[in-house]
């Protein structure tokens, strides 16, 4: 299982699997506006949630402050749940402001390349989309081609081939799988080692 360590996309999976899905720069660009939209957003949310921790806070001090024993439990239990809170936003904060910073450093990348970069965002992306759906459908024709030839289902090869790994370990895996079923010998053993002894 990969973990995400509060992160909406690691920066591998960002390359290789959202970029890496997309066939022209313009395509690329316009998905990495996207993700940067909803990092922004993530980041301007926290903002406000701050200014609300801060209201709920003075709550909950008059609640803890108050006559009535019930009223002072829940202005207790109030604040813990703020403080237990805040520090999972924290973090959360701190993992979208730095995957914002990558984001950013891929828009500035792709962006001098776009062929409609002259243009607004989405004018540039009606136009890219002729183009780009043509190379996803020439994509999609060469996956059902090598699933014939491997047995692997066209959609797993898509993500396959996206890897930086795909023709020096996962292809010959795939080869290697299918000689040994092929000819009966032993499966080949792609079990990974236990992480806890090594």
């Amino acid at each position: 299982m990969i973990s995400k360590n509060h992160r909406q996309n690691h920066d591998f999976q960002i390359i290789y699997f959202l970029i890496g899905s997309c066939h022209t720069p313009d395509a690329a660009y316009a998905l990495c506006q996207d993700l940067r939209e909803e990092r922004f957003n993530a980041i301007e949310n926290y903002k406000v949630s701050k200014i609300k921790e801060k209201a709920k806070i003075l709550r909950a001090e008059k609640l803890l402050n108050s006559i009535g024993e019930a009223d002072q439990l829940d202005g207790e239990a109030e604040l813990l749940e703020i403080a237990n809170n805040a520090k999972t936003g924290e973090v959360l904060y701190n993992t979208a402001c730095k995957e914002l910073v990558f984001i950013d450093d891929c828009i500035s990348k792709i962006r001098p390349n776009c062929k409609y970069n002259a243009l607004p965002d989405d004018e540039a992306c009606q136009l890219m989309q002729q183009e780009e759906w043509k190379f996803e459908l020439i994509r999609r024709a060469e996956n059902c081609l090598i699933a014939q030839a491997t047995g692997v289902p066209s959609d797993q090869l898509d993500t396959m081939r996206m890897h930086p790994e795909f023709s020096s370990a996962i292809l010959p895996a795939i080869a290697a799988i299918k000689e040994s079923i092929q000819t009966g010998v032993a499966w080949l053993d792609y079990t990974p080692k236990n992480l806890l002894e090594m």
